[in-house]
């Protein structure tokens, strides 16, 4: 027999470090055939050795450029972990986050006359430390962000509730009934359509309870729409 005896049914022709090291030991030492005849010496080629040679030599960079991928994948999951940690993604940021979501659904539900205050409140916190965020923003600032008509439409609502509180303690301060009715509703109009569509359409619209940003852009896309729901509904007698 003549030239390289091919691999019988059973071997594998994937190339480990075991089948390098038959390989080898068959190129350069042994001839073997299928009836385990005696074996001859055999002179291997000068382009027979280069070419396992090269074999061999793409192995190891193959591992060694596979090594070094999963370095650098490593080490990017890391940087994007403690840009999360910055953030604030954390135990007691996540917690909180959750628990105002199920608050706010629990006074929807038991106290929904009481829904206008906590949107005043919570949003007297959260849209002004937003704005503060963005306005150190890097590189660009984004407090021109704020002229957004979703924001404009916030910050008018929350400016009628202001002047509606106002009424209630100044004496000689009163809105007539023919500008509730206009405002509400045009409020209803902008809030349960153009607000509460941006939740469906919009894809940074996002519910992440870690990051103050997105729960505060959240908050002001879902919260007037509840607020003017519960504005517009009767009151139930039972």
């Amino acid at each position: 027999m003549t030239g390289q005896e091919s691999p019988g049914p059973g071997m594998d022709p994937i190339c480990d470090e075991d089948s390098l090291r038959e390989s080898r030991l068959r190129y350069r030492e042994y001839f073997l055939d299928n009836e385990n005849e005696e074996t001859t010496p055999r002179k291997i080629s000068e382009s027979t050795k280069d070419k396992f040679q090269r074999a061999v030599i793409g192995a190891v960079s193959f591992h060694r450029g596979e090594a070094n991928t999963i370095r650098r994948v490593l080490e990017e999951i890391d940087t994007i972990a403690l840009k999360r940690t910055n953030e604030g993604f954390n135990e007691v940021n996540f917690t909180i986050g959750v628990l105002n979501c199920l608050f706010i659904s629990y006074v929807f539900g038991a106290y929904p006359q009481h829904l206008w205050l906590l949107y005043f409140v919570e949003g007297a916190y959260m849209i002004p430390r937003k704005f503060y965020n963005m306005w150190n923003a890097k590189p660009l600032n984004h407090a021109l962000y704020y002229l957004d008509f979703c924001w404009c439409m916030n910050f008018t609502s929350m400016f009628y509730l202001a002047l509606l509180i106002a009424t209630e303690f100044i004496d000689g301060m009163h809105i007539d009934d023919s500008t509730r009715e206009t405002f509400l509703k045009s409020e209803i109009g902008v809030n349960c359509g153009t607000l509460m569509g941006a939740n469906i359409v919009l894809p940074f619209v996002a519910c992440l309870f870690h990051d103050l940003n997105t729960m505060t852009g959240f908050f002001i896309h879902i919260m007037p729409p509840l607020v003017s729901f519960d504005r517009s509904t009767p009151p139930c007698d039972c």
